[in-house]
């Protein structure tokens, strides 16, 4: 069974987590990943995706924080 998402933002505080960034979907034959540009000043960032309603991390960006606080640091040089 394949799950399909259909609403992915990242938030963050680079906003102050007020409005975030949609993301798109592009489809491969095998997946389907989520992609957006972000302007951003250099420095470091906490960010979290909201993926159908539910706050979600990346395993592939480090993890600040633990359990619901937990957020993924994204730095920008």
């Amino acid at each position: 069974m394949e799950l399909e998402l259909q609403d992915v933002k990242v938030m963050g505080s680079f906003d102050g987590w007020i409005h975030g960034e949609q993301m798109s979907p592009e489809s491969t034959a095998s997946f389907t990943k989520f992609s957006t540009i972000l302007k951003l000043l250099p420095g470091r960032y906490e960010i979290k995706f909201l993926v159908d309603g539910e706050w979600r991390l990346s395993p592939d960006l480090h993890i600040l924080g633990e359990g619901p606080l937990a957020n993924n640091l994204l730095v920008v040089e």
